[in-house]
């Protein structure tokens, strides 16, 4: 019942009570109606005080939450005060404030796209940072074993093929190593040049096959021409290197080697013809053969391997190996010419017998292409004192030692032509010959090796750009200088994953 209903009752029932005669019953009703009254109006009062303490509560839990919201808009730093009350002007203002930052916040994402593809923006800042790499199972059929826990059943390494009746038939090798983890960087300067970084690792750090030891491959920054730290040497074109799915590589390449260095690069135009030179300090290291008769007992080597036995790595070198490239850069491809110049020195702490001399080399490779996407990679090398980059690492000595300690430079050259054909944008093939080959002088040991050869084919699959499925076949052989010789046959299969 409404109040004015209830109103228009008790005046109807007052002009009842008028028109009654007798006293009597006026009064008790005239009573009634008063008690009525009386208790109608208890109710209001109730009902008005209830409602006010509800509105008293909700205006305080509102001026609480418009509190922490001017809170939370504002700078966490200092001795913040802690907000328990605002005056009406106060909160309007602190919540036009968040408003605004909430708007911008819209407008604004925390993280930004990258200045460079599949990068993105530290907040904050100028430098785009990106992270990548690949998954990559391989499974390979060997003809023979390399040994047990030999580098040799996991990518090619010449000269771990066995010689002879040596090693098991028939073996089969899985393994992941191959996988990378990769994190770089890009930091525009106003003068400069760009700020770049770059850290990339692999599992090949320990040769077990199931052992899975993080390995640092490059780990290197560059700020304008000038680069720092280590990467893959100067003296390698690695746009070169066949598109094979074996790590190793082939017989003919100079091997992959990455190593401390520190590099400048001068780009420029000649004939229209985008070129750079580069020259750089690379970290140095001597690799020799030592006769039994002047090494002692106790610096020969231990390694098992019966061609790394007869080899030294000395803690001797004093000079950095010096490199110098120039690269052209055609519409067509790119060609590179490449030289070495380093001192091979060796140290024997027991006898204090020093010997010393200067080597080197020159590496000519490149990259043309011919029809649509198909290309032409080749390589060809000759040097004297740098077997250390000639073929896969330890195939070959920089230098060999008599037992009166003369030391004779060892000659080292080859070269590999590989051919990739592009069946379609999903579908490719490559085919890679190379061979590589030591002049050692008539007093080394007959059991070191003399020559390498290799031959790589194989049948590759992207269905789209993040995955490639394919099988490639190797045949490879090492021939001793008493004219033994070892043979290798292995079929591959590779899934790989890139993210």
């Amino acid at each position: 019942m409404s109040e004015s209903q209830r109103w228009l009752k008790i005046f109807s029932m007052l002009l009842c009570c008028w028109m009654v005669s007798p006293a009597q019953a006026a009064d008790e009703d005239i009573k009634a109606l008063l008690k009525a009254l009386s208790q109608q109006v208890t109710q209001l009062q109730s009902q008005a005080e209830r409602s006010n303490a509800r509105i008293e509560q909700l205006e305080q839990e509102l001026q609480h939450v418009r509190a922490e919201q001017v809170a939370a808009s504002k700078p966490p730093i200092g001795n913040t005060a802690q907000v328990t009350a605002a005056s009406p002007a106060t909160v309007a203002t602190a919540s036009a404030s968040t408003a605004v930052a909430s708007d911008k916040a819209k407008e604004k994402p925390a993280v930004t796209v990258g200045d460079v593809k599949g990068t993105f923006k530290i907040p904050g800042t100028d430098t785009s940072v990106g992270l990548g790499g690949f998954v990559k199972m391989d499974t390979m059929f060997n003809s023979v074993s390399a040994g047990r826990d030999k580098l040799g059943d996991q990518q090619l390494a010449m000269s771990q093929i066995p010689v002879g009746a040596a090693g098991e038939r028939g073996q089969i090798t899985f393994h992941g190593k191959e996988s990378r983890l990769w994190f770089k960087s890009f930091t525009p300067t106003n003068s400069w040049g760009d700020i770049n970084t770059y850290l990339e690792f692999d599992f090949f750090g320990d040769p077990a096959t199931y052992t899975y030891t993080p390995r640092l491959r490059h780990a290197y920054g560059s700020i304008g021409h000038f680069l720092a730290g280590q990467t893959y040497t100067t003296f390698l074109n690695v746009s070169a290197l066949p598109d094979n799915l074996d790590i190793g590589g082939s017989a003919g390449a100079l091997t992959s080697l990455r190593q401390p260095l520190v590099r400048w690069t001068e780009p420029f135009t000649w004939l229209s013809t985008p070129m750079e030179w580069q020259v750089a300090l690379e970290a140095p290291r001597t690799r020799l053969w030592v006769d039994s008769a002047l090494e002692t007992s106790s610096s020969k080597s231990t390694n098992p391997n019966l061609d790394a036995a007869y080899y030294t790595t000395p803690n001797a070198d004093r000079y950095p190996d010096l490199m110098a490239r120039l690269n052209l850069n055609p519409d067509w491809g790119n060609l590179s010419l490449a030289a070495v110049g380093r001192q091979v020195r060796y140290t024997n702490s027991t006898t204090g017998y020093r010997q010393a001399d200067w080597g080197g080399g020159v590496n000519l490779a490149g990259r043309i292409n011919t029809f649509g996407l198909d290309n032409i990679r080749f390589m060809a090398h000759y040097g004297k004192g740098d077997g250390r980059y000639v073929s896969n690492n330890n195939t070959f000595a920089d230098a060999a030692l008599d037992q009166h300690g003369a030391i004779e430079l060892v000659d080292a050259y080859g070269g590999l032509l590989s051919y990739q054909h592009w069946w379609d944008k999903q579908w490719r093939s490559s085919v890679t010959y190379g061979f590589a080959q030591a002049d050692y002088p008539t007093f080394a040991n007959v059991v070191l090796t003399r020559q390498v050869q290799s031959v790589h084919a194989n049948l590759l699959w992207s269905p789209v750009s993040q995955a490639m499925l394919g099988v490639e076949y190797t045949y490879a052989t090492r021939e001793l200088i008493d004219g033994r010789d070892g043979v290798l046959q292995r079929v591959q299969f590779s899934a790989k994953y890139s993210f």
